[in-house]
């Protein structure tokens, strides 16, 4: 699929996280394990723990830091939007 504006773009995420949600849970209880799981590889290397929003910023900037590499990256493009949008339920 190609997606050609941003409308499509936000269309297209929002679908895509309404999937996941069934796929995987609510944004809360996903990345609540998310979070967990990290704060136990990270134990000895944090200083305060990480939260579920800090999980999903931390997506955010695996997304950003593929699309530096190749910017017109749907996927990433779409998945970015999707986080974001993600965010404002779990910050």
């Amino acid at each position: 699929m190609t997606i050609r504006t941003r409308q499509e773009v936000l269309d297209f995420a929002a679908a895509t996280i309404v999937k996941r949600e069934a796929d995987y849970g609510s944004p809360a209880e996903n990345y609540g394990r998310v979070a967990a799981m990290m704060n136990v590889i990270l134990k000895d290397k944090l200083r305060h723990t990480i939260s579920p929003a800090d999980a999903v910023m931390i997506m955010c900037g695996v997304k950003l830091a593929r699309l530096i590499n190749q910017p017109d990256h749907q996927d990433s493009q779409v998945d970015l939007a999707g986080y974001a949008a993600i965010l404002s339920e779990v910050a």
